[in-house]
């Protein structure tokens, strides 16, 4: 844009001095910028052949846009000083404004014929490229209309001229691009840094033709001289360089480029430090172009030639073209270069000014929150319950075993009854000891006789031996009479039982000592927990927890741990300790065999040590591994 508006600034003024920029002819760039600054002469030849051409013709106006903005501003007139100039431009800002040609009379007091001004607009692709206007005394309806017959076909001149211009910037645009490509791929193709800054100052030295090229970077608010065209070593103290830094220091301050001397690249610049250093050199020509990179100072360039060849406006462009195009790239070899401890100090740097700078919300709402969440955890303190696997046992739990071998007569309960004491379990069959108590009554009976016989002959030995066969017999019948009381098996007291069922097993035999059921007592517990060998060494005698069964979760019952047993469980892969602990309560709901959680408080920690627990266990025993 900047560019688009010198160059119509320049067509205004070739009217008075239009040789204004000199020539090379060995420069395209330039023979460029004098073909441009000739169409202000074929504005003026159009202006004045279409008032010559047209009858009665008193002035005549022409506008065109300043650069791409909507300010249009006179680019030829007819005469030098004509007449009727306000009412021109009143009539081409409505024409402007409506986008359509407009006549409108004139007051003419000098002649009787009456005077008329026709304003045309003139478009390009449709876009106003221009404004003509025309002042004529008109005499007839027929002359007006041939009048703008004739400014119609004329437009076409001025169309033709702007196409020109048009492919005559797409052609610069694509010079300056390649120029930039070819520049960026020398400057890229360098191993570093150091050698891709010099190489970028030298190419540029030579596409410009320019005596000297520096190249500067930004720090502290003040430049730095850090490379020169055809040259790697210059003195810190030089006034040369310290003049150098100073013309960057200008450029940057003011962030645009600037020309010494003045060719309108930027109104109102300062030039005190380009004019020292131009006077340094022998009256030399200046130029200073800023490099950003995001809006953000990286250094500068500073291009010195020799008097007799002052830059250009096309010049200007292709240089900050280039360096818009090629710094990007420099930047990255000079980040790639640093150390690695300054890569983390800068890339450190950059993220605290990003955390405490402006802008990036969401980065700074998150550090709040990890904070938060930091402080919170370092002074919270909750209260650190083991977990561990629990069952519900029986107390106690008495066998109901078979006292003879002998055979199932009736069985009235199965496991899960609740019994009474002295409630009949099982009944066996007993007449085999009936039978055998007959017998031995009969031996008995027997027995008797003999012995009084035996006293009737005063048989003193066979009295003693009847007498011990008596004493065998009456142990025999003694032994039937204890299995015939024997034969129903009761509950030893109020229970239920947990195991044993012989309701199949009506009429099958049964061995002594064979366990036919398990009975425990009613509301009498206790729990065994099952803890890993990790945290056993945080249990004592005495603790309290609670007992969550998976039958009633919404009912926690308080136990106390009674024993930690040595007995241990092999577990999925673990190893577990089995504790025992005792209800404090009872609850009628509660069965023998039932399974849940057991949550054992051990005391108040820190909530953070508490849930990281298992991990720093973890990675103490790794370093421990890794050190031993």
């Amino acid at each position: 844009m900047e560019e688009q508006t010198t160059t119509s600034s320049s067509m205004m003024q070739s009217d008075t001095s239009p040789d204004t920029y000199s020539t090379n002819a060995d420069n395209d760039l330039s023979s460029n910028i004098m073909s441009q600054s000739q169409q202000a002469n074929v504005y003026q030849q159009y202006l004045e052949q279409q008032c010559e051409v047209i009858s009665g013709a008193q002035s005549g106006l022409l506008l065109m846009p300043l650069g791409n903005q909507d300010v249009y501003q006179p680019i030829a007139r007819w005469p030098s000083s004509p007449p009727f100039v306000e009412e021109l431009i009143a009539l081409v800002e409505q024409v402007i404004e409506g986008k359509a040609a407009l006549v409108t009379a004139l007051e003419n007091e000098a002649s009787e014929a009456e005077l008329f001004a026709v304003a045309l607009p003139i478009f390009s692709d449709e876009r106003l490229i221009a404004v003509v206007a025309i002042s004529a005394q008109i005499k007839s309806q027929e002359q007006l209309t041939t009048m703008m017959k004739q400014m119609q076909l004329a437009s076409v001149s001025v169309e033709l001229l702007d196409v020109k211009s048009s492919l005559l910037e797409i052609d610069n645009s694509r010079d300056r691009l390649e120029a930039g490509v070819d520049l960026l791929a020398s400057v890229m193709s360098e191993p570093d840094y150091a050698s891709a800054a010099m190489r970028l100052v030298t190419e540029l030295a030579v596409s410009l033709n320019c005596d000297r090229v520096c190249l500067g970077s930004y720090k502290k608010e003040r430049s730095r001289l850090e490379h020169l065209s055809h040259s790697t070593q210059f003195g810190k103290r030089m006034n040369l360089v310290r003049s150098i830094e100073e013309v960057m220091d200008e450029a940057i301050d003011q962030k645009s480029s600037i020309a010494y001397p003045d060719i309108g690249v930027a109104d109102g610049t300062i030039t005190q430090a380009h004019q020292k250093l131009s006077q340094l050199q022998g009256d030399s020509c200046v130029l200073s172009v800023p490099l950003f990179i995001n809006s953000e100072v990286k250094g500068a360039l500073c291009l010195e030639r020799s008097p007799e060849r002052p830059f250009s406006l096309e010049e200007v462009a292709a240089c900050e073209s280039m360096a818009a195009l090629v710094v990007p790239a420099l930047e990255d070899k000079r980040l790639n270069d640093r150390p690695l401890f300054k890569k983390a100090l800068d890339s450190g740097s950059n993220q605290l000014g990003r955390l405490f700078g402006a802008g990036y919300l969401g980065r700074k709402l998150f550090v709040i929150f990890v904070s938060a969440l930091f402080i919170f955890f370092s002074f919270a303190e909750g209260k650190y319950r083991l977990s561990a696997d629990a069952r519900l046992d029986s107390y106690i739990q008495r066998v109901v075993a078979a006292p003879y071998d002998g055979y199932i007569y009736s069985a009235v309960h199965r496991a899960g009854d609740v019994v009474s004491k002295d409630q009949v379990l099982v009944r066996l069959d007993d007449r085999d000891l009936h039978l055998e108590r007959l017998k031995w009554l009969s031996e008995k009976a027997k027995l008797k006789r003999q012995y009084q016989e035996a006293l009737a002959i005063h048989d003193r030995a066979k009295i003693n031996i009847i007498n011990a066969q008596q004493d065998q017999v009456d142990a025999q019948l003694k032994l039937v009479d204890s299995q015939l009381q024997r034969a129903e098996l009761l509950a030893p007291f109020d229970g239920l039982i947990v195991g044993g069922d012989l309701s199949q097993r009506l009429g099958g035999a049964v061995e002594k000592g064979e366990v036919l059921f398990e009975v425990s007592p009613l509301h009498f517990y206790r729990i065994n927990l099952l803890v890993k060998e990790s945290r056993i060494a945080d249990l004592r005698v005495g603790q309290n927890g609670s007992l969550h069964l998976s039958a009633l979760p919404e009912a926690p019952f308080p136990f106390v741990v009674t024993k930690v047993t040595p007995l241990t469980e092999s577990k999925d892969g673990a190893t577990y300790f089995t504790v025992e602990a005792s209800l404090q309560g009872q609850s009628e709901q509660l069965q023998p065999g039932m399974e849940g959680i057991g949550k054992i408080y051990i005391d108040d920690r820190k909530l953070i040590s508490i849930w990281t627990r298992e991990l720093n266990e973890w990675f103490r025993l790794k370093i421990w591994s890794w050190w031993a």
